[in-house]
């Protein structure tokens, strides 16, 4: 969904972090290698915002996605693009 960047932030061992507000919701996108926008842009569905890190040990690509509304977390799945 469309919605503003409220926070960015680095995690170690986690890589960056990027935190948008979509009126009462919230999403939280980390273990990004690079962050494409800036606290206080407005985003749109399906805008690129970052990349994931790419896990060599592994080979493989991993991003971790939370969605909150208020201090209830939400099931990702069932809000993905299909």
């Amino acid at each position: 969904f469309d919605g503003e960047v409220t926070g960015i932030a680095t995690v170690p061992g986690s890589g960056k972090l990027i935190i948008i507000s979509h009126g009462e919701c919230l999403t939280v996108y980390s273990n990004l290698n690079e962050v494409f926008v800036k606290q206080g842009d407005k985003i749109t569905t399906k805008q690129n915002i970052g990349t994931v890190i790419y896990d060599e040990g592994e080979s493989k690509t991993e991003m971790h996605l939370e969605i909150w509304k208020g201090q209830t977390k939400l099931d990702p799945e069932l809000w993905l693009y299909k």
